[in-house]
């Protein structure tokens, strides 16, 4: 009977740097592809600490970096949650109940010898199209987990919490998801927040 939008949250314990701080932690269901009508659910986790002052104001959405990393691990959220909410919603593809798990590439990179020259470039690459292949005939829509679609899921999250404007707090590859949904959404924002801004174009390494 689960529908796109719904949220489902119970109360749970988070743990922080300072130990486990007093959560909800529960389930968002969004489609597969938004612009499928018929298309499948996936489920999301989110977990809200909420403000431990009264005087609350717009939550603060973290955006870890990576990508492919976990957005459900900071363990030092308990900081951003004295005067307002700290909300994190489960990145597609990496949390919840759709992984797009690589163990293809994974075999590639073990074997390599070296993990620069042409011959891994192409392994790598073979072992990325053998595991979109598989993920499809599975029936995966692989072209639904971007981080577009990502950002879309983190407006649906905003939406079922009921909150009007959010705050961003992004780090790394996480900053490419806060422009666009500076872009995609910009009235849901009040204020974001970049930590080793990573624009769209290339990764950069000294």
């Amino acid at each position: 009977g689960a529908k796109a939008g719904d949220l489902t949250l119970q109360a749970c314990d988070y743990p922080t740097e300072k130990g486990d701080v007093a959560a909800d932690c529960g389930t968002l269901v969004v489609p597969e592809t938004r612009a499928d009508p018929g298309s499948r659910l996936i489920a999301l986790p989110v977990t809200r600490i909420r403000a431990t002052s009264e005087a609350s104001g717009p939550p603060v959405f973290f955006l870890t970096g990576g990508p492919g990393v976990s957005n459900m691990d900071f363990d030092i959220a308990d900081r951003f949650a004295t005067d307002r909410d700290f909300v994190m919603v489960g990145y597609r593809g990496v949390d919840g109940s759709q992984r797009l798990d690589c163990p293809e590439v994974d075999s590639a990179i073990k074997r390599a010898s070296d993990v620069l020259d042409d011959e891994s470039f192409r392994a790598y690459a073979e072992a990325y199209r053998s595991c979109a292949d598989r993920l499809t005939d599975q029936g995966v829509d692989v072209a639904s987990y971007g981080m577009v679609q990502q950002v879309d899921d983190l407006e649906a999250a905003r939406v079922a919490l009921g909150y009007d404007r959010i705050n961003l707090l992004s780090e790394s590859a996480g900053t490419r998801a806060a422009m666009i949904y500076s872009w995609r959404y910009p009235e849901s924002i009040q204020r974001s927040a970049m930590v080793g801004v990573n624009p769209p174009g290339a990764f950069l390494w000294d």
